[in-house]
This record gives C-alpha cells, structure tokens and sequence, in this order.
C-alpha cells in the first residue's frame, strides 16, 4: 500500500543520523553511569536496577528513556552539554530521531 502525504508536509530534516543520535544517548548514559548522585536519581526516576539496566541497555527504548531524563532536569542537561561540547537542542534532536517526542519547544 503507497502511502500519500495529502497535507503536502515536508519531512522535518533534524541534521542527525540515527547513529549520531545512539552516540549522544550513549555518551549521556556514560555520563550518568560515571557520578554516583546522577547515577542514584536516574535509577530511582525510572525504577530500573544494575540487572534492569545490563538486560536492556543497548536497546533503542532505553537510549531513548535516557535522552528523556537528561531533558528533565535543565541543570544536569547543561553540565552532561558543558563536559560533552554540545548544545542542549542536539539532546532534544537526538531525543526525537530514536523515537521520543519532542520535550523542548
């Protein structure tokens, strides 16, 4: 079945591949992974533990849960973008092309 866009919407072009957007959900996990206190929040806000996360860590939901939670908290997101040289809109960039909807207007 041929899908027809009757709206004649373009496609929003976000600049980052699906890779590029897996690599900043990565570095954002290390990130957290690497401070005990973000670590502690990030486990308690989504109610997974070491086993939890080692099962599904690679997946694109959990990459994609992680973009989420970093775009929570507008300090923790302008530290991980601070250590990480990148502009809070890449994450929310990211955030969208694994899947999420976006968080910031």
């Amino acid at each position: 079945m041929k899908v027809v866009n009757r709206l004649k919407i373009k496609p929003i072009k976000s600049g980052l591949s699906e890779s590029q957007a897996e690599s900043i959900a990565v570095s954002a996990f290390v990130f957290l992974a690497g401070e005990p206190e973000y670590f502690s929040r990030f486990a308690d806000m989504t109610g997974l533990d070491l086993a939890d996360i080692a099962e599904i860590s690679g997946s694109r939901d959990f990459l994609t849960a992680v973009l989420a939670y970093l775009l929570t908290d507008d300090s923790l997101l302008l530290v991980f973008c601070q250590n990480n040289n990148m502009q809070p809109e890449n994450i929310n960039t990211a955030h969208t092309v694994l899947g999420g909807e976006h968080a910031c207007n």
